[in-house]
């Protein structure tokens, strides 16, 4: 039997000592064939000393180990990546695994505990496949609806444009619910009982979509859907890096992915909006909330969003409240892309029976129908 290789990545040099003396122990099983002070320099070895598994220390200067694994799981996936770190909480163990690790050992030591996790785990995946390409590469182009203010309809023009152009596009769909705390695709589609992103982050690690997969809504043959997570207090619970890893795993497998997010500025909404190929910016006719697009629109400006990403909706259209179509162009030089009527009665029927507004019967004979029938046909991708 071949010796299993083994690379140790550690700051510490009298950790790595202590690392190679338990290892010689067990010298017809494990060799270590090198040794890395920080996460940059295991990266340089492993194409030159080909381990089975690296023992990566958490943190690190230069490059950390969670930031090192990630890059190893991307760069030589049939490397197996064992972290270590002085701190036994979940949260560290759900940050390590996803980041790619495939076991998790605590600082201090224990020699049989240490040589059995690595035998194992080097048992359990030397053989499994790597998947180098998933599917087909789609590329899928992405769609945010984003809203300075609540309470504009950003949720129902998100999922009624998702159905829309499934159903005359022929596109493969995915809507995410990205708005974590007062997400409400699950309710407006009468699903909230099901899996949401938390699950996802909680039970699996996020290296592959079809690891994912299971924690989807499929909606219909052509849309899957994601939901945000049930209670408000859970969306902390929902890092960034998270957000990055499935949004770059979904890009690979959808033809568009609409993102509904929540109405502001923060580092998850920031990442969201970079992402987007378009920003779908919605507003009313209604004075504080074209405030407040206002400053919406010329936060995006500074960051180097133009007029080709960012587009104007005014949603719930109507000049019953003392402004009109002409008034909201001066202020907003690049025009509108889409105004979609006002129509109380059939919108409020949709969203309390928890039935897509154009799911229902002779929807596009209505003026909202054909407004956002118009509104998917005008945006090209």
């Amino acid at each position: 039997m071949n010796k299993i290789r083994i690379l140790i990545a550690d700051d510490i040099e009298e950790t790595r000592g202590v690392l190679k003396k338990i290892i010689s122990l067990e010298d017809n099983l494990l060799e270590v064939v090198g040794e890395a002070d920080n996460g940059e320099d295991a990266l340089k070895l492993i194409p030159k000393i080909k381990p089975d598994v690296v023992l990566m220390d958490i943190n690190m200067p230069v490059l950390n180990g969670l930031e090192a694994t990630e890059r190893i799981t991307n760069e030589h996936p049939s490397v197996i990546v064992i972290i270590m770190s002085v701190q036994a909480e979940n949260e560290y163990l759900k940050r390590a695994m996803f980041h790619g690790a495939k076991e998790y050992i605590i600082k201090p030591f224990n020699y049989k505990s240490l040589t059995e996790t690595i035998k194992l785990t080097y048992e359990k995946y030397k053989n499994r496949p790597i998947k180098l390409i998933e599917h087909e590469n789609r590329a899928g182009k992405v769609i945010t609806f984003f809203s300075s203010k609540g309470g504009v309809g950003k949720s129902f023009l998100a999922l009624n444009t998702a159905i829309i152009l499934s159903k005359n596009e022929k596109k493969k769909i995915l809507l995410v619910d990205m708005d974590l705390q007062f997400g409400d695709i699950s309710i407006l589609t009468n699903r909230h009982n099901q899996r949401t992103i938390l699950d996802i982050v909680d039970d699996v690690q996020v290296d592959t979509y079809e690891r994912i997969k299971p924690y989807l809504y499929k909606y219909s043959e052509n849309i899957d859907m994601l939901f945000a997570p049930g209670k408000l207090e859970e969306a902390e619970y929902i890092t960034k890096d998270s957000i990055q890893k499935v949004m770059r795993l979904f890009k690979k497998e959808y033809d568009v992915i609409i993102v509904d997010t929540g109405v502001n500025f923060n580092d998850h909404n920031l990442y969201l909006l970079d992402y987007a190929d378009k920003i779908f910016f919605v507003s009313t006719m209604e004075s504080a909330a074209l405030k407040n697009t206002k400053l919406g629109m010329r936060i995006m400006k500074s960051l180097g969003y133009d007029k080709n990403k960012v587009k104007l909706i005014i949603n719930r259209y109507t000049t019953h409240y003392g402004i009109n179509r002409k008034d909201v162009e001066e202020v907003f030089k690049d025009g509108i892309f889409a105004l979609i009527p006002e129509e109380e009665k059939t919108v409020n029927l949709s969203v309390n029976k928890g039935e897509p507004f154009c799911e229902m019967i002779k929807y596009n004979n209505q003026k909202i129908g054909r407004a956002l029938e118009e509104m998917c046909r005008d945006f090209t991708m």
